[in-house]
């Protein structure tokens, strides 16, 4: 498929890093056009599934404002501006739980609403992770530290639990790698 050409673009909010909203004047390859797309920019982030030398899957407990609700996630951040996938993965693992491994796996790159941007998140396993101090979290981090066992976490996955579409996909992908390559 052909990507759409875009003939003009507008910023109406610029409130970076965290928001750019853009309105765009595209041209689809068919020829129609669309006066008014809007395109959301946001920062990628990254997720976290990592298991612990005895097991357990690290996950916090916070209030998401934009939801409304208190939802059970993997730990995550953004990337700081330059900073590699990877290289955010092991400091938000650090920083949210205080943990490291030495055995990492990237499951990939992956949008959450194609149609407005919004960032991507960068999916990554983590075996054999060890507390290595407390967990050191922002002023803003308000969080509940879990521990789940590998059945716990596959049962809040089928159960609901999980709320958070980048947590539910990120949590069935690590599983089903797990599963493959135990």
């Amino acid at each position: 498929m052909k990507p759409w050409h875009v003939l003009s673009n507008t910023v109406l909010l610029d409130c970076s890093p965290w928001l750019r909203v853009y309105r765009e004047h595209v041209r689809l390859p068919n020829g129609h056009e669309l006066d008014d797309y809007y395109r959301i920019d946001m920062p990628d982030w990254a997720q976290i599934f990592a298991v612990t030398e005895d097991g357990h899957v690290p996950m916090v407990r916070h209030y998401k404002h934009g939801a409304g609700v208190t939802s059970l996630e993997l730990p995550a951040g953004y990337l700081d501006e330059g900073e590699a996938p990877d290289e955010a993965a092991r400091r938000e693992l650090l920083e949210e739980t205080g943990l490291v491994a030495d055995e990492w796996r990237a499951l990939g790159s992956y949008f959450i609403d194609g149609n407005r941007g919004c960032g991507a998140t960068h999916i990554f396993l983590a075996r054999g992770a060890r507390q290595v101090r407390a967990p050191q979290l922002e002023a803003s981090e308000i969080m509940e530290q879990k521990r789940l066992t590998l059945a716990e976490v596959r049962a809040a996955w089928l159960g609901g639990t999980f709320k958070n579409l980048g947590t539910l996909g990120a949590v069935g992908l690590a599983l089903a790698v797990l599963e493959n390559d135990p």
